[in-house]
């Protein structure tokens, strides 16, 4: 008996973030699912910063009142666990459905597509994202009606994209590509999922698997998606899902126009316009998609959809741990996938602890090597020759710096950036970022992605990066003393390069970016001083970057 109130019967399944029980509930009389959360209650501060964001999440998902969203009835502690009670679905997960019966037929999986669709508009208005849309987290109901469940595996385990192998949380193969590079994750990157997941329950196998799982990785990074012709007028859908940057992606608005049309029977669907137009530029210079085992495509040759151009001086690069080149084989650098364009943040996802970008080069860039699929090129000699072989002359200039009106020399080196996402506590003071190792003169950005935090739990709403507007400034006017930098309101996000007591204070906001007087190590903390933080809470997930010239 769970909290004197339900009564444990069989186990309905097992997976890395918890165990679902069947369960009655003595008190309503009826049947619910039980999930215990791999989440101890009473151990050790790591313990307790889980628990608060799975208790967050648990309640972000309980506000969404959607039929296609799993509904959840209680949260509750027994026995130094954390259990969530939701409703019982009386069915198969669609992944079962589609293994034991087959793929659906393009108008069956439009029809569930747009049940999904919805599920996920209400989350995201709810202010949370999924973060593992996959077959196996869809549940059909007797009446064949889908539900969206297992929310918030970031948020579940502790936010670590990274397990203790090296390998991502969550499903590699249905994870956007930003999500799998550690960048600013969005709705987008939930609906990446739900093309994912279209195609392998309509297709008969995932768009993006691979033998291995590095080359997986790559896939989901680098390469196409393999489409099946079985998809039909599903196709031009699951085309536009799929695209690389968040931005070229079509709004749910018009997945929704054009599932619709599919699950009506129509079969003449056009092609979905991107998001944001801007980050999507379709050209006629083609090449094939990568085959079924995932070969590596050349990223010199501009791919229909992907817009990717050939490296150049300035572009952003990522390297492994600890800010320098060196890796398997000698340098190695490799483009990063292109930036979408700004726009207005809206600061209330609930902030998943992100590990960095420079700790995943070296978990799965090793990797790459070993499966035959490296996604860079070793030195600017061979980015030279294979550049000449394929005939193009500018982008080899390009490459090689740009002589003409830059005045640089052919052969100059170009900028490495070492990139890092990490979480920043409240209740703690200066917080090193270990892998944003800086050197002098290189430019240092730090941006904020999500979170909230506050210097008063008990009398202070949350606030962002930018700290309290001026009322609530003043309303804490009587600890003035606790500011670390008196001029920027309470809850700002701060930092600092390590070396020196004296090294300049900066207010972030939501983004800074100044060049190093010297040698250090990025650090950050809310405004609020070392005497005065036993009552703060929340986090934000910062990203940094380090830009070096050699």
């Amino acid at each position: 008996m769970i909290a004197g109130r339900y009564l444990l019967h069989d186990i309905l399944g097992r997976g890395g973030m918890g165990t679902v029980w069947r369960a009655h509930d003595q008190l309503l009389d009826r049947q619910v699912a039980a999930k215990e959360l791999h989440i101890a209650t009473d151990g050790d501060e790591d313990h307790r910063v889980r628990m608060r964001r799975a208790v967050r999440e648990a309640r972000a998902v309980a506000r969404v009142p959607h039929p296609h969203v799993i509904g959840v009835h209680d949260l509750v502690e027994h026995e130094d666990r954390l259990w969530i009670v939701m409703e019982l679905v009386q069915g198969p997960s669609l992944a079962d459905r589609v293994a034991r019966s087959g793929p659906l037929t393009p108008q069956h999986t439009a029809a569930i597509g747009l049940q999904l669709l919805g599920a996920l508009k209400a989350v995201h208005d709810a202010g949370t994202l999924h973060r593992d849309v996959k077959p196996a987290n869809v549940l059909l109901r007797p009446d064949g009606g889908a539900v969206l469940t297992d929310f918030g595996i970031a948020a579940l385990d502790g936010g670590e994209f990274l397990t203790s192998t090296g390998q991502l949380v969550g499903s590699i193969e249905y994870m956007a590509p930003e999500r799998a590079l550690a960048q600013e994750s969005g709705p987008a990157s939930d609906l990446w999922s739900l093309g994912a997941t279209l195609v392998t329950v309509c297709g008969g196998q995932s768009p993006f698997r691979r033998p291995a799982y590095p080359a997986t990785f790559h896939a989901v990074v680098y390469d196409e998606a393999v489409l099946p012709e079985r998809l039909g007028p599903l196709r031009p859908v699951a085309e536009a899902l799929l695209r690389k940057g968040p931005g070229e992606r079509p709004t749910a608005a018009d997945v929704s126009a054009a599932l619709r049309r599919v699950a009506a029977g129509e079969t003449d669907i056009d092609p979905l316009p991107a998001a944001d137009p801007r980050t999507y530029q379709p050209t006629t210079s083609t090449v094939s998609a990568a085959g079924p085992m995932g070969g590596p495509m050349n990223d010199a040759v501009t791919v229909t959809g992907l817009h990717r151009q050939p490296a150049r001086a300035g572009d952003t690069l990522l390297v492994p741990a600890g800010g320098t080149a060196g890796g398997i084989g000698g340098t190695t650098v490799h483009p990063a996938l292109p930036v979408p364009a700004s726009r207005p943040r809206r600061r209330k996802w609930p902030g998943p602890v992100i590990a960095g970008v420079a700790v995943l080069a070296v978990g799965v860039g090793g990797g790459l090597f070993l499966v035959g699929a490296p996604p860079f090129q070793a030195t600017e000699q061979g980015q030279e020759k294979q550049a000449n072989d394929r005939g193009q002359e500018k982008a080899n200039d390009r490459a090689d710096g740009q002589e003409q009106g830059q005045g640089q020399e052919k052969g100059t080196e170009l900028p490495v950036v070492t990139s890092v996402v990490q979480a920043v506590g409240s209740d703690v003071g200066w917080q090193p970022v270990e892998k944003a190792v800086v050197r002098e003169g290189d430019s240092v950005t730090v941006r904020f992605q999500e979170g909230g935090w506050s210097v008063d739990r008990e009398q202070m709403p949350m606030t962002g990066p930018a700290g309290y507007d001026a009322e609530n400034d003043r309303l804490l006017g009587f600890a003035e003393h606790c500011k670390v930098a008196p001029e920027a309101p309470f809850g700002t996000l701060l930092t600092r390069l390590s070396g020196k007591d004296a090294a300049p204070v900066l207010a972030v906001g939501d983004a800074v970016t100044f060049q190093a007087a010297g040698d250090g190590v990025v650090e950050l903390r809310i405004n609020d001083d070392e005497g005065c933080l036993h009552d703060n809470e929340g986090e934000l997930t910062v990203s940094v970057e380090v830009t070096h010239t050699p």
